[in-house]
């Protein structure tokens, strides 16, 4: 009893004292509920995302796009492990001063992991529509490590410039404004890049005349590109308007709601490489390894026989 007591005291105590920089503790089925539904989906995530990491990994000779895949189901990886862990730590019924550490630490991972896929689905998305806008050059002038190279700059940028002000602000008491720092970089950086990208390849895949098979990559890139802006970006958007514009909207149920589609968007990308990788007629079961390898297969670069239509003639 008096190590209950103690610890709420603590906790207590740290409310005061920080008035804004400890989330409300969950309470309610509802909360409860809405929580344990997004612990369900990353789960799920975890096993799909830790599958296309195994695969594209270890057991896949990569090419340049699937180093990109590769890098965001890693980044997604540790989204769907810090996020639950995170909202378990804040609906313990005793929580101390430790704990409310450990849910800053992990809150922030979850974060810097949020932005690098965003980051890393922009660097995908313009990587696409280069490929359909400038298929020559694409197929001859591409640096071979160019992938490689983006990502490592994405991952450390990521960290340096997303990490370090988080833990600042937060240590000056500014939680929130720490977090829509965030989300303003993300806004403004990404979303514009991702928007064109989806309409491009939108118009590339629905538009594509009959005689010219629609590549799967492409298919694959839109579906994860309107996946984002269903799913995603929403956090970025409500945490702007509500957070920093101080929009009167009741945040309480909403929060878990957001993380639960951000879950969900995570989650989603090895499902639609499964879908999108099998044939339509029946066949008997293969593995993810197969279906993989059919989806990111080194293909003609989308447009490039349309350049060049007597050089097969002669």
């Amino acid at each position: 009893m008096e190590d209950n007591t103690t610890s709420n005291k603590t906790w207590n105590s740290v409310n005061n004292s920080y008035p804004r920089k400890i989330p409300e503790i969950c309470t309610g089925n509802i909360k409860l509920s809405l929580n344990f539904f997004i612990c369900v989906v990353c789960i799920l995530g975890l096993v799909g995302n830790g599958t296309v990491i195994w695969l594209l990994g270890f057991r896949i000779k990569r090419n340049p796009f699937t180093t990109y895949i590769l890098n965001l189901a890693v980044a997604d990886f540790g989204l769907l492990i810090s996020l639950p862990l995170s909202l378990i730590i804040l609906c313990q019924k005793f929580p101390t001063y430790i704990l409310w550490i450990s849910f800053n630490i992990l809150y922030i991972l979850s974060l810097v992991f949020y932005s690098i896929g965003q980051l890393l689905l922009t660097a995908i998305s313009v990587d696409r529509c280069v490929s359909v806008l400038f298929p020559i050059w694409y197929r001859c002038h591409r640096p071979p490590k160019l992938s490689t190279i983006v990502c490592v700059f994405i991952w450390v940028l990521s960290s340096v410039f997303n990490g370090i002000p988080i833990v600042l602000l937060m240590s000056l008491n500014w939680y929130f404004e720490a977090i829509t720092y965030q989300f303003i970089v993300n806004t403004v950086f990404c979303l514009p890049f991702i928007i064109i990208s989806t309409f491009i390849l939108f118009i590339r895949v629905c538009f594509k005349s009959q005689q010219h098979r629609r590549g799967k990559i492409l298919i694959v890139v839109l579906l994860s590109l309107l996946f984002y802006l269903l799913f995603a970006f929403p956090l970025n958007a409500v945490y702007l308007i509500v957070v920093y514009f101080q929009f009167p909207v009741n945040f309480n149920y909403l929060k878990e709601c957001l993380h639960l589609s951000t879950s969900l968007n995570s989650s989603v990308n090895p499902f639609i490489y499964f879908l999108v990788g099998r044939k339509k007629r029946r066949q008997s079961r293969q593995s993810m390894k197969v279906l993989l390898q059919r989806v990111f297969k080194e293909e003609q670069v989308p447009g490039a026989e349309e350049e060049h239509p007597l050089e097969t003639r002669l």
